[in-house]
């Protein structure tokens, strides 16, 4: 963008000299993930760990390895580049579960990442767990968002931004959290969290008068944040983003807009957004090219598919198989078994049978403390399950997060503003992992009707099993993660409305592999208690 033109005649031409071999140009390769969540092996397509007979037939996909060939052709390819990381890596398989962040951060340094952006998963295991993987990292986290001044772990570990001359080019990157971090994980009350753009312009000015014209931010705030963020503040080049969990790309189905995605700013500059999906299905790949004056000319580039057409790089593979060879123990006991797939893709925004898995698991753990419901968010869920036998591998892929049961008293105004919170981002690309997949009860909504009205009816079942329309001033006993209860994704209702609450300390994890292996074998179907208003 425009940001120095009247600097004086020294600058000019110190600007030529440093682009004078690219005949005044500057081209800048961004390779990037984001959301990796600890799928460091290679997976299926239910997000599962992917055995040879699966890969002998072409099903696996993502990992370290196929990640570490694509980065090196990209390189290989000459040029100025940059490989960063928009936050996510903690959570989402048994690499996390057992190593925390050890493998994530042997893995990023093999590869040579430049920075990554703190994701609000990072705070999952609080913040010590956090800081011993920054420790870890040969390369710098970002969070100009972020305060960790106050955190005895984590002070002096993050920083705003960084610059990198790479080419005879400054280039600055400004690194973003997740503002909504506190409701979603566990940073502690030390950690606090601002919005956006008031970080980010301070940040720009402090660029600006070290005369960086380069400009990219590392964010997670998800792809309507940044998209916000780009119609807010002028001055951005590039947002490489994360959190959504979702793809711009050209050309692949499951993208939601273009690669890049182009935004206009306040100033009448443009500011460039990518964001590469999730698990490492693809690394992103944006080459930009900047004239004279700092102004994006052109743009090329789009994610590569990281699937079986991708080889894995063998020493890279060597060294998953070095840290997933002491899971095996907890990869391939047997808990039960299923007839037919577990699935997770829609968690989010209707029934899914992952999601009857999760719920029907806490109300049965939940009824010796008089639960005859229960509620779970969606975005618990990271993984299905294929058919056939069933592992604790599978188990704690898919519901990874080491959550607790607890067991309150609602009333049942108080149950339909919980739903209603629940639905309430359905149809947006942010804040949907509040999504309630429920036991014990059934409602309907119309998603086209206004946030906090679209739950049409309510049935709920008492301690036989038979179901009656919710009653408001009525009480009922709910089995929800203490997760939930403590306000993750805004539950905030649960805390406060909720009586004679109950928290045992039982495993949901553990819920859940009795559960399995009390309807072993299990022959699960949708069942509609999720509708959909016609």
């Amino acid at each position: 963008m425009a940001r120095f033109k009247a600097v004086g005649l020294f600058l000019g031409l110190w600007l030529l000299a440093a682009t004078a071999l690219a005949g005044n140009d500057y081209s800048l390769t961004i390779l990037h993930t984001n959301d990796i969540h600890a799928h460091l092996a290679a997976f299926d397509e239910f997000g599962a760990f992917c055995d040879q007979a699966k890969d002998a037939a072409g099903k696996c996909q993502g990992g370290a390895a196929r990640l570490a060939t694509a980065v090196a052709r990209q390189r290989a390819k000459g040029g100025n580049s940059l490989l960063l990381d928009a936050g996510d890596q903690f959570q989402g398989t048994l690499f996390f579960t057992k190593y925390k962040g050890e493998a994530a951060a042997f893995f990023m340094n093999r590869l040579g990442y430049d920075a990554m952006a703190l994701g609000n998963h990072e705070f999952d295991d609080g913040p010590a767990t956090l800081a011993n993987f920054i420790r870890s990292l040969k390369f710098p986290m970002l969070g100009a968002n972020v305060d960790v001044a106050a955190s005895p772990d984590l002070k002096g570990l993050v920083t705003p931004y960084i610059v990198r001359e790479i080419g005879g080019e400054k280039v600055g990157i400004i690194g973003l959290g997740q503002p909504k971090t506190a409701q979603m994980s566990s940073p502690g009350p030390t950690v606090t969290f601002a919005a956006a753009a008031g970080p980010v312009k301070k940040a720009l000015a402090e660029l600006h008068s070290q005369n960086v014209r380069i400009i990219i931010v590392l964010s997670h705030l998800g792809l309507t944040g940044d998209k916000k963020l780009a119609a807010a503040v002028p001055g951005i080049d590039l947002i490489v983003g994360g959190h959504s969990h979702v793809l711009l790309g050209n050309d692949y189905p499951e993208a939601v807009g273009p690669c890049p995605l182009v935004i206009d700013g306040p100033d009448g500059g443009q500011t460039r957004i990518v964001t590469a999906g999730y698990w490492g299905r693809y690394l992103g790949s944006l080459t930009a090219t900047f004239d004279a004056d700092g102004n994006i000319t052109a743009t090329t580039g789009n994610p590569i598919r990281l699937d079986a057409a991708m080889p894995e790089d063998p020493a890279t593979l060597a060294e998953v198989d070095r840290f997933a060879k002491p899971l095996d123990a907890f990869r391939t006991t047997v808990v039960g078994q299923t007839t037919k797939a577990l699935g997770a893709a829609m968690c989010r925004q209707e029934e899914c049978t992952a999601g009857d898995v999760l719920a029907e698991s806490l109300l049965a753990g939940g009824r010796r403390l008089g639960a005859t419901l229960a509620l779970a968010n969606g975005g618990s869920i990271r993984a299905g399950i294929a058919p056939g036998k069933i592992t604790l591998g599978d188990v704690l892929t898919a519901y990874p997060f080491p959550n607790t049961l607890t067991v309150l008293t609602l009333t049942g105004a108080d149950l339909k503003a919980a739903l209603e919170h629940g639905v309430a981002n359905v149809g947006l690309t942010d804040g949907t992992g509040r999504f309630p997949q429920v036991a014990g009860l059934t409602y309907t909504y119309n998603p086209a009707a206004p946030a906090g009205s679209r739950i049409t009816s309510i049935e709920t079942a008492d301690a036989n099993g038979h179901f009656t329309a919710l009653t408001p001033n009525a009480d009922y006993r709910i089995a929800v993660s203490d997760f939930l209860f403590r306000g993750g994704d805004n539950y905030t209702m649960l805390g406060k409305k909720g009586r004679d609450v109950e928290a045992d300390g039982m495993a949901v994890a553990d819920l859940i592999v009795a559960w399995l292996g009390a309807h072993d074998p299990l022959q699960l179907e949708l069942d509609g208690r999720i509708a959909v208003a016609k």
